[in-house]
């Protein structure tokens, strides 16, 4: 990877502010599943990346 287009990608902490502004929020999953961010006993998710985002439990992942 080039200089250029590793100035490209945000450091992790841009990714985890946007996470934390969903805290407390509820969602259905493409797999059927919820998830609540930032509750202790939420599920783990899966972020499919492509043409079609697919979001799933870490469940249903595997």
């Amino acid at each position: 990877m080039t200089k250029a287009q590793k100035q490209q990608y945000q450091n992790p902490e841009a990714l985890k502010d946007i996470i934390n502004r969903l805290r407390g929020m509820k969602f259905n999953l493409d797999c059927g599943h919820v998830v609540t961010f930032g509750y202790f006993l939420g599920n783990d998710i899966t972020i499919r990346n492509g043409k079609h985002v697919r979001i799933i439990c870490s469940q249903c992942g595997y």
